[in-house]
Order: C-alpha cells, then structure tokens, then sequence
C-alpha cells in the first residue's frame, strides 16, 4: 500500500477478485488468437503485444510488490502493483508497461497495511453499518443495519462489529445478479458549546463511504469480500460470508415451453388504457399499475417494436423460478432493431441473458452508427454485473476491426477513470483494449496523451499570464506526426504559433493551429479548453448530430453545421473550429450597441458575404432550413444561456450554436429571474431574413413548415432519444443527474399528441412566442454591454456592409470625391441612394459607388470611436422636419454631403487615408447594379393566374371526425386599408350541404399580412362515411374589422371526392373572387 498524504492507499484486491480477472483475460487470449496478426483476413493490421511467458507466471511470491518503470519512452514513471503469483496482474503489468522491451531497471517495495487516518475520524462517533440487497436498483428486502461502534486505535484505527447480518429472504429467491450495498455511516461530533447544541448535533448522522458488488461470485456461489471502494473517503471493510452446508449453483432456465397466447382481441378501454402507458416511450414513468397492466397484457404489445423494455421493466420478480417465462416472451419477440436493443442495457435490467440478448441484436449495428452510440455503450458497461460481459466483448471485437472505434474507445474508457466508483472496472477495460489494439496503436494513444498534457500546461501558463511555446517545439521535434484526439483522421506535424491565440473568457479557451501532413490541405484549428467540463457539450452535440441523421434518413436536409467536440478527461478536451463564422454578437455590433435591437444586420451581413443575387438567395435558403433545425434542436434539449456570443453565422449562411454549458431546461438566472425567456432563439433579424423584409412573406411558411416537420420526425424516435439520455444518468453531468432531467426531453416532444396536435403547439406556443420575445433582444443587448470590457484596444471598427478592409496601399490614393446624383430605390424601404464619383491617382477610370445617408452616418460614427471629433469634419443632421423620403430633402442632403467628403478627402492624413475611408469608397458588386443601393431582399411574390392567392390546407377523415387544419395562405390581394397597411385575414369554414349554417368554424385573425400561418384544426364530428362524397368544404378568407366591416377577401369550393379515409390530403387550394352576396 501507498502512502498518499489523507492515510493508506489499498491496491490489493482479493482472491475472489482476482479470479473473477483471471476469467476475463483467459477471454482476451480467446479475442487474441481470434484475430491471429498474420492472418489479414482477420486482423485488421494490428501487432499484437509479446504474450506472457510462462516462466514470468512463477517469478512472484505470493505478495503483493510495488512496480515502478522508468523508461527512455515515457515522460514519468509508470507506478502501479503487481502480485507476483497472479496471472491477471502480470497481464496489466505487461500492457501498462506497453510491451516495451528495454526496461532500466524495476523498483520493487514490500507494503504497508492501509489505516484509515485521524483526520478521518476525529470529527465523529457511533460507526454503523447499513447493508441492502437490491437487483436492478430495486430493494429486495428492507435494508439492515448493525449496530453503533466506536472506535479503536493500536497500530492504526479500526473498527469492529463482529456482527451477523441476516436478510429476511431465502437465497433460492435471490435474482442471480443481486447486489450488496454496504454503507458506512456515523455521527458528527458536535462543535464546542452549551448542552442543547451538543443534544441536537449528535443526532446528526453522515454517510461516509459505501460499496456495492455482486452478491454471487462470476461463478457461483456467496463470495467472501475483502476490499474497499472510495466515494467520500478510503476505507478498508471487511465482509465474510459464512461457509454452508450446500453448495450454491445457478444455472440458466431454458425458455418456457408454452408462453400465453390471446386469441380474443382487447376492448377499446383496455387499447386505450394500453396505449396511454406505451405513449410513455420510457420505462421510467411507469406505475404499479402500469405495470400490472402492462405486464398481464404483454402479449398485446408485441406489435410496438419499443415496448419490449416496458414490459419488461414490469415483470413481477426476476427470481430464478420466474425466469423461464420472462426468457420465453424474449424469446418469441420479433427480434429488436439495434436501436431499440439499447433500452434493454439500462441499469434497470441486470439480468445476463437478456443483456446478452440485446447485445446479439446490437451486432448488426454499422461501425458509423455504433460510433454515434458508443458514449452510452461505454456507460453501459457499468451495469454489467461482472467484468467479462457479452458486452465488452463486443466492444472489444469492433475496437480490433476498426482504429476509428478503438481511438474513441479508448478515450471514453480513459475519461471514465475518474469515476470512483468503477474506476477499477474501466481501468481493468483499458488495459484489455490496449493489449488488443497492439504496440502501434499504444505508441500513437502514448503521443496523443503526452500532447493533452503539454497543452493543458500550456493552457494553465496562459492564465497566469507567462505563455511559452517551448513544450510544444519540444514535443514535435520528438515526435514527427500525431494524430489529434479530436478525430483521428486529423494527423498534425507540428504547430503555427503565429496563428494561436486565446479567447477572453473565465477558462482562457487556447486557440490552436496545427500544421496539417497533408501539404494540400488547410491549417487544422481546434480550441483547447483546461478548466471547462466538455461532457455536457459533447452529450448535446451527440443528440443534434443523431437528430440530424433521422433528419437526412426522411429525406430533409436541415443543412445543419456539425462540429466535434471530445472530452479528454474531467476539465479539458478539443473543440473544432468552424470557418468562415462569426457570432451573431460580432454582426450585430457592426451596426452599434443597439445592433441587437434592429432587423437588418444579419441579413446586410448575409448581403455583405454574397454579392450577387444567386449567392445571396442560397444563403438565405441555407439560413432557413439550418435555423428552423436549430429552433427545433435547442427546444427539444432544453439548451439555454443562448445569448448572440454563442450563437454563429456562416457566410454561406448556415446559422449554428455553440458552448452548451446549460441544458434540459436549467436556466442561466439573473437574480430571481430566468435569462432564458423564450423557448428557442428566434428573433425579429433572423424573421427580417427569411422573409426578405419586415413583412411575412411566403418563405415564412417554408420555415414554419420544416420546424414542424423536423419537429415531428424527432417524435417518432422519443424512445431512442429518452434511452440514450437515460443510460447518461450516471455519467455525472450534474444536469443529467435523475429523471426531472429526462422529463424535460419528454415533455418537450409530447409523444402522447398527435401530429396535428404538436403541429399547432409548436406554431403557436413555441414560434410566436419566441419571435415576440423581447427578452431575447433585451439579453442579448445586455451581453453586447459585459463583453464591451473584453474588447481588444487592437479591433478595429469595420463596416457593416463591406466584407473586406481596404487600404490607400491596395487601392491607389483618392484625388477626389464627388456626388453627382441621387436615385431612387425601393428596397428594403423607400428612399434615396447618393451615386459618388471616386478618382484616384495613376488610375484612368472613374468609378462610381452608391451609398445611402444612412452608410454615410454609419462611417461618420466609426470615424468617431478611432479619431478625435477636433479632426473629423461636421456630419450633417439626420432629423428633418416634414416628409423625410422627398427629392428636395434629397437634393440637399447631396449639397451637405459633398460638403463633408470634401472636407473628409481634405482633412489630416490619418483622417483621409484612414482604411474605414477606402474602405467606405471601395467598389461594391451592387454598385454596377443602378438603383441596387442597398441589400434587395427576395421578393417571394405568387406565381401567375394565382391572382388572390392560395390557401393551403391539411385534411383528414378518421372514426367518423373530419379535420381540417389551416396552415398557410399566400400571396392574398386584397383591397389597401385606408391607412396603407396590409389587412388582419382570417378563415371561415363551412361544410356543404349545411341549410341551418351550423357547421360554421373559424381561425384566428393574423395580424396585418398577406401571408399568414394558422395551423389551426377545424373538427366536424359525427361525419358519416358514405356522407364524404356529397359533403363540400366552402371555405372563405375574411379581413378582420370592426363589427359589421369584415371583408370577404377570397373563397374556394373544395369537394372531398378526392379525400382517402385514413389519409392526409395536403395541398394548395387557389382563392377566387368571392360571389356578389357574399362581399360584406
């Protein structure tokens, strides 16, 4: 044992262990002779490690011996233990070493007894020990305790309670993977004070440390423990078993012969009792009677492919004699896909053969898809009762026939080390995957490691402010390549420290460059953080990346922007950078502080970045689909925190989300008040740009439509997603710690609604009040102000609507500057553009620009925050008393204007050639474009014979109901208010034949559009079949006004000749003029 400053540190393990080990590395010599390295067939090009010679299996002497490696190869000592006379520990030995064949010398020591130190036990009294058996987490029997002991001090402090512990229940009615969980418990000792405090803080008790193991060895049979596990301190327990007259033996029940079979159909209550509890998708809800319900009519649910682990989960014991039913229904189950097999590896379900069941399921799993699932597998090993497992044994196959499995594999089992409970399981798995993988492999995870630990020194330099680059020039020159623990596709060769920089922020993220080996390639840029738990933002990352694969599996490409991100142990891991982005705080700042609070910096940016008019309109396609992906991804998780500083912007135009640092509904607080207000970010300058404009146009109802659809193609994998977070539980993101969190995700995909249903709950409950949501404008304004402190004095102001900075040097001097004219533009508002004529020196030809007042003012004002106001020429007022928009106010403005570019191309050297000047006068691809002054937005306007618009309806006719959901109208004429504003449409409904006009329904009334959304559902129930041919929908678009001055805009006719029960008919309805009697 090793003294470690708080007592004795144990590395001893039993004898009973060691066999349990003994067993699993006899199955790693069967993996090993499996994949023979010469046989390429089999093999995929890994060397394996030296086997241990027999002669090494005898060096030992029965004790256990401390090992310390010093090598030329490793950076530190390797220290570990090692019991000379166990094969197990001589295999760990062997590839902690790395198979290194030139070893200086080995430091052996004999051991010390481990103690349990007195700062320990000073603060308290009265030890006890609580003892439960549990299988699945469930008790088996109430918990027993023994009784309150002191303690006792001779070589070191001991404990002792000579007690036997009886549990109310017979071993042949123990589950084989039952559990014994030994808690340590003990009062705090009072702090010096009266009696009455003394009174009341001795009653205070305190668990100290506990531990669960099988309560059956891997073989058979009650097991002597003689080991500790650490949760809050180190203890050492002992627990003996007492020796029986009767041996022990388990051995797996073969399936029922005859499993229960149902002829009889079920009755409509029970169907819709049935389906209430499968509408649950997870078995986490489930009641007592759930599961009775469940489980009497299990035959009945064969049908759902995901309900196997409800029923499951409901089984009334798991006892030996029950088992052949439970293995029967396994049995007679239609064979799970690998998706749904994933619910059967919960916690919940510890039972050998069904895990091995799932896992058999799990193997026609593609290598891709099992790296999408391979976090939840890594935690699922946690479950298994022992250490050989049907799953690790899968792992470990795929690990050997793919370097892709076995390098995330190995940096998953490497980030679990740190978990006290089940360090030595994922320690032991460790070394099994390096003995598989071979020397090769070990020595490229031997860089990699060495590379993490460089940078997180390097990372914890830069915050103290004393950065150096010598580690890193050191590390390449020892080693040529390697690869990044990011994606081990990415092989570096070394590192341009020229380009590495670090982000403003509390944990001081490193931006790196690396040199890509491939000379055709572009620098690979990563963000390392030292400080930042990145498990959470790997976790939400994983969800949107599995989301977007259902996505493109349906055939809808959201266009979404999936970046790595990979933990390499608590507090530090890699981020990828994307490039060609910023944040949506960058843009917006671009037009002032306030910039949050307007519409058009993302879509003058957007204008910036794309030039021409095809660019532009596949930027904005780009930005629709990637943020109606992101409105629907940041809802479902509960992703939060969201403020225009992680949030990013491509120029392609493909809208993103970063940093995930609080999810599932945990809010960022400001006070008592939750940051967060709207469900998702979705704001009036993201609208500004899918509409082309402050109006909604009919691109809105494309973006409406794919939120919708994306949301309800999540739906209908509830299950997947309610399992994967499920097996997350225990991973220890302090967010994802019980079942409220995993409520969160099931509440917000509403698995127990219909299509319909949650079709109009996201249009009205979620879009409309996140683009209303003035909280949203109002933090992010908030954030624009906090980060105004970190801005680098070295930022220069740049203008929003150049995309590039221009200099004299690059340009030619400007001789000078004249506004010739004024012309009109139209979009995006009505107004005047100021044609300048630009001559420089040396250069011939004249060149002409446009720009609007407003372009000037902005220069003006960015002049401002780099110069003195003494040196920059007076800028004309921007108030104007009367009409504002008319050609005298324009003729003016063009005399004041030539004015101040005739005073600013005048003015002192660093007023005149400073670079926001050329920049400012810098051709533009608009300018070759007359009366292009400023972005055009897309004019989305009705295609020809489409004179009053269409409507677009959804319709379906189930159990006698017909339902009739508004979704969308488009391009609707109607006649200008007097006021100039667009009017406030609504819907009215009625079916045909209807002589006593009660079938009347109606929408809401959209607010001051030609292009509303509704999805509203119009129902018209007791709806005979056969009526469906005669019955006629007479539908009729209305402008909502005061009392009797409602306005028939449009009507149609629409038969349900065409109308399949069991159906949705969606589709375009054309609007015509209605009938004279029908105007008013």
């Amino acid at each position: 044992v090793l003294m470690n400053g708080f007592g004795y540190e144990l590395f001893q393990v039993s004898e009973e262990r060691d066999e349990e080990v003994a067993g699993f590395c006899h199955m790693l010599d069967v993996l090993r002779s499996a994949y023979p390295h010469g046989d390429r067939s089999k093999n995929a090009g890994f060397v394996w490690s030296p086997s241990v010679g027999h002669e090494e299996l005898h060096q030992g002497l029965g004790v256990s011996v401390k090992v310390t490696v010093i090598s030329e190869h490793f950076r530190e000592p390797l220290t570990f233990t090692c019991d000379g006379s166990s094969t197990v520990d001589l295999l760990i030995y062997q590839t902690l070493c790395y198979a290194q064949d030139d070893l200086d010398h080995l430091d052996v020591e004999d051991y010390l007894l481990k103690t349990i130190s007195d700062i320990i036990v000073t603060p308290y009294e009265g030890f006890f020990l609580s003892c439960c058996l549990t299988h699945g987490g469930a008790e088996l029997c109430a918990p027993q305790h023994t009784s309150k002991q002191s303690v006792n001090k001779y070589l070191f402090h001991l404990v002792v309670w000579d007690q036997r512990v009886c549990f109310p229940v017979q071993i042949n009615q123990l589950p084989r993977e039952s559990q014994l969980t030994v808690i340590l418990y003990a009062s705090s000792l009072p702090p010096p004070g009266g009696a009455e405090d003394k009174g009341k803080q001795r009653r205070s008790i305190e668990p100290l440390g506990w531990v669960t193991m099988p309560l059956f060895n891997f073989r058979q049979g009650p097991r002597m423990v003689l080991r500790g596990l650490p949760v809050f301190v180190w203890f050492l327990s002992q627990v003996d078993f007492p020796t029986s007259s009767f041996e022990v033996r388990f051995s797996t029940p073969p399936p029922a012969d005859f499993c229960p079979q149902y002829d009889s159909r079920l009755d409509t209550i029970s169907q819709i009792q049935l389906q209430d509890v499968l509408h649950k998708k997870a078995f986490f809800w489930l009641t007592a009677e759930d599961k009775r319900l469940l489980w009497e009519k299990k035959a009945f649910c064969q049908a759902e492919s995901g309900a196997l682990p409800l029923v499951l989960a409901s089984a009334p014991c798991w006892e030996w004699a029950c088992l052949p039913e439970i293995y029967a229904l396994l049995k007679q189950w239609a064979c799970l896909g690998h998706l749904d097999a994933l619910g059967l590896l919960h916690a919940s379900f510890p039972d050998q053969e069904l895990r091995r069941t799932a896992v058999q399921w799990l193997e026609s799993i593609s290598d891709p898809e099992l790296l999408d699932f391979l976090p939840q597998l890594v935690q699922a090993l946690k479950y298994e009762c022992y250490l050989d497992s049907a799953l690790v044994r899968f792992l470990l196959r795929r690990a050997i026939g793919d370097i892709r499995i076995a390098h995330y594999l190995f940096w998953l089992l490497k980030d679990n080390l740190q978990d006290s409970q089940f360090s030595a399981r994922y320690q032991h798995l460790l070394a099994a995957l390096l003995c598989c993988v071979g020397r090769g492999l070990r020595d490229e995870f031997d860089r990699q490691c060495w590379l993490v630990s460089i940078l997180t020194k390097v990372a914890q330099r830069v915050r103290d402010a004393t950065p150096s680059s010598r580690q890193m020039k050191q590390f390449f020159s020892v080693n040529s390549s390697c690869r990044l623990p990011l994606n081990p596709a990415l092989l570096v060769t070394g590192i341009n420290i020229q380009s590495c920089s670090f982000f403003n922020s509390n944990a001081v993220p490193l931006k790196l460059s690396f040199r890509n080996l491939d000379l055709l390639g572009d620098n690979i840029n990563v963000i390392f953080k030292s400080g930042d738990d990145l498990r959470q933002d790997m976790l939400t990352l994983q969800m949107i990346r599995i989301m977007n694969k259902i996505w493109i599996q349906e055939g809808l490409d959201m266009r979404m922007v999936i970046f790595k991100c990979f933990s390499t142990g608590r507090g530090r891991g890699m981020v990828e950078m994307i490039p060609h982005a910023d944040t949506l705080r960058k843009i917006q700042v671009e037009h002032g502080v306030t910039g949050s609070f307007k519409d058009r910096p993302l879509a003058d940016w957007l204008q910036k970045h794309n030039p021409t008019d095809e660019q532009y309109d596949k930027a904005v396609e780009n930005f629709i689909y990637s943020c109606a992906g992101c409105c629907v991804a940041t809802y479902i998780l509960g992703i939060c925190d969201r403020h225009n500083d992680n949030i990013m912007l491509k120029t392609s135009g493909h809208m993103f989300h970063i940093d995930f640092g609080k999810f599932l509904g945990h809010a960022q607080m400001f006070g008592n008040i939750k940051r967060d207000r709207a469900p998702f970010v979705f704001t009036s300058d993201m609208a500004y740009v899918i509409n082309g404009g402050d109006k909604p146009s009919s691109r809105f109802h494309d973006f409406v439509d794919l939120c919708c659809e994306a949301y309800n193609l999540i739906r209908k994998h509830t299950h997947l997603f309610l399992n994967l977070l499920g097996l997350m539980l225990s991973c220890g993101i302090p967010e994802l710690s019980d079942l409220d969190d995993l409520k969160y995700v099931y509440d917000a995909l509403r698995p127990h609604e219909s299509e319909a249903d949650a079709t109009m709950y996201f249009t009205s409950r979620l879009i409309e009040s996140s683009l209303g949501s003035v909280a949203t404008k109002l933090n992010f304004f908030i954030h624009n102000l906090a980060q105004m402190k970190f801005a680098s004095s070295e930022d220069r102001p740049t203008l929003s609507f150049a995309p590039r900075v221009h200099t004299p040097k690059s340009d030619g001097l400007i001789r000078s500057l004249y506004i010739c004219r004024h012309i009109r533009t139209t979009n995006p508002s009505k107004g005047y553009a100021f044609v300048v004529k630009v001559e420089r020196e040396g250069q011939q030809e004249v060149q002409l620009v446009q720009r609007t007042f407003e372009e000037f003012h902005e220069l003006h004002s960015k002049l401002r925050l780099i110069l003195p106001s003494s040196k920059l020429p007076s800028f004309p007022s921007r108030f104007v008393i009367g009409r504002s928009r008319g050609e005298a106010m324009a003729d003016r403005r063009k005399d004041e204007l030539n004015g101040y570019v005739w005073h600013l191309i005048h003015a002192a050297p660093e007023v005149a050639q400073c670079d926001l000047v050329y920049t400012f006068f810098h051709p533009l691809p608009r300018d070759e474009r007359p009366g292009a002054a400023t972005s055009k937005p897309i004019s989305w306007s009705p295609a020809s014979g489409r004179e009053l618009g269409e409507v677009k309806l959804s319709i379906s006719y189930k159990n006698d109901k017909l339902f009739i959901m508004v979704m969308h109208i488009r391009g609707l004429v109607s006649p200008t208010r007097r006021d100039g504003t667009d009017p406030d449409p609504y819907v009215k409904l009625y079916l045909l034949p209807d002589p006593q006009k009660t079938s009347k329904r109606k929408t809401k009334a959209a607010r001051r559009t030609c292009n509303p959304t509704y999805n509203e559902m119009l129902v018209y129930e007791r709806i005979p079949r056969g009526d469906l041919d005669q019955r006629v929908i007479h539908l009729r678009v209305l402008g909502d006004g005061a009392f009797w001055e409602n306005t028939v805009l449009g009507e149609t006719f629409i038969p349900l000749k065409r109308l399949v029960p069991g159906q949705h008919w969606v589709d375009w309805h054309q609007l015509g003029p209605p009938s004279s009697e029908s105007a008013h």
